[in-house]
């Protein structure tokens, strides 16, 4: 399954305040590299930086760096991201939805960006880390 974990994955699993779902997934996926493909943003690794020590933050790099690389922001095409925004999403939020749809991820998972479940029409699904679990766990 292609997965585009959103920051606060990375942040409650790995941060000072910790949520066992995304500690979990972390785990899952990290044991699983080779059976799921995940994709992950500079907007998402920068917001990681801005809310980890630089302890955690050095782990997040090698966690990453065992499943994947950084895409620049500039390779997502211009339209998609307009394309949400035009949906009302603010500009980060924006560039994430078209981020997740120009890899063409069959989930993003989320802890906090739910509002984008409200459009039956997106090219992927919106799951938090739990049910994530569920549906990639055998």
């Amino acid at each position: 399954m292609r997965l585009v974990l959103d920051a606060n994955e990375y942040i409650f699993g790995l941060g000072f305040i910790r949520k066992e779902s995304c500690e979990s997934i972390l785990e899952f996926l990290t044991d699983n590299f080779s059976s799921n493909s995940i994709s992950i943003c500079r907007t998402i690794v920068e917001e990681v930086r801005s809310n980890l020590l630089p302890k955690e933050f050095h782990t997040f790099i090698r966690l990453i760096n065992l499943f994947t690389t950084i895409d620049e922001d500039f390779l997502v095409p211009f339209e998609r991201g307009f394309k949400y925004e035009a949906m009302g999403l603010k500009e980060a939020d924006a560039l994430i939805a078209a981020y997740t749809e120009w890899v063409g991820a069959d989930a993003l998972v989320t802890e906090n960006r739910h509002f984008l479940g409200r459009n039956p029409n997106l090219p992927f699904k919106i799951l938090n880390a739990e049910s994530c679990l569920k549906f990639i766990t055998p």
